[in-house]
């Protein structure tokens, strides 16, 4: 019984630390509250910052600061100028300061996209659209808006899934019986399997991003965002919890025993 009480606490706490991470990494950029703006899957800068390429995006273009945005916090997608930061979350993106007075952000969108060339293409003044396209390369990952859309979107749909499945073997793992602890087993299993595919394919998506914007060096510097490590750290910890339950299932309870 001490052995089981343990274990069931060990799965437990497991268990509510990742659905604790993966649910921070669901709310990332999702409002302006001071948690929700400071969580990101990705983001990127397009002007020249310490440690960052030499030439700014502007600078790339040779249009200066011809191209960017009035105000950081002019509306998103419509042609109102290059914002000098954008950060993705898994329902939408954000462009501007991290003040929460100075950005925009578009409309939340259930399966959102990893787009970011398409987004610097919609916010370019009209008259500069025809130049974006024509001198950013189409042959780096960073341009290449369906290959990242299919997988991101992909990915985001395994996250999501696999934080429900994460809230559910917490919830599952109070009953104090041995077949909700094998219960629990199961979906911290189906939930690490989940959490664990969708953080790659993001994570592989951001890496082959990162790396072509190196490569081309068109003054655009692509930053990780913090979800992803949430996901990581999920993924853990789902894994690390099916021992404990499994344990639990062992030692615990049955309808005999009441």
């Amino acid at each position: 019984m001490v052995l089981g009480a343990f274990c069931i606490g060990i799965g437990e706490f497991l268990t509510f630390a990742a659905m604790v991470l993966a649910i921070l990494g669901q709310i990332g950029q999702l409002s302006n509250n001071i948690v929700a703006r400071h969580i990101r899957m990705a983001g990127i800068t397009t002007v020249s910052t310490t440690g960052a390429t030499s030439q700014s995006f502007g600078d790339f273009l040779n249009v200066g600061g011809n191209i960017y945005a009035q105000s950081q916090g002019a509306e998103e997608l419509q042609g109102n100028g290059i914002k000098e930061r954008y950060e993705w979350g898994l329902y939408n993106l954000c462009g501007g300061n991290l003040d929460r007075s100075d950005r925009a952000c578009t409309g939340h969108q259930f399966g959102h996209r990893f787009q970011p060339y398409a987004t610097l293409a919609a916010d370019a003044p009209q008259a500069l659209q025809a130049q974006v396209n024509q001198t950013v390369p189409a042959d780096i990952t960073f341009a290449d808006n369906e290959y990242l859309g299919k997988y991101t979107h992909a990915a985001f749909y395994l996250l999501f899934i696999g934080t429900i499945l994460a809230g559910l073997s917490f919830l599952v793992g109070f009953a104090a019986h041995r077949f909700a602890f094998l219960l629990a087993a199961i979906l911290a299993l189906l939930a690490a399997l989940l959490i664990g595919v969708g953080a790659a394919l993001w994570t592989a998506m951001a890496v082959r991003t990162s790396r072509s914007l190196k490569d081309a060096n068109i003054g655009v510097d692509f930053q990780y965002g913090n979800a992803l490590w949430f996901y990581w750290g999920a993924f853990v910890g789902e894994t690390l919890a099916i021992v404990p339950f499994i344990l639990s299932c062992c030692a615990g309870r049955s309808k005999r025993d009441y």
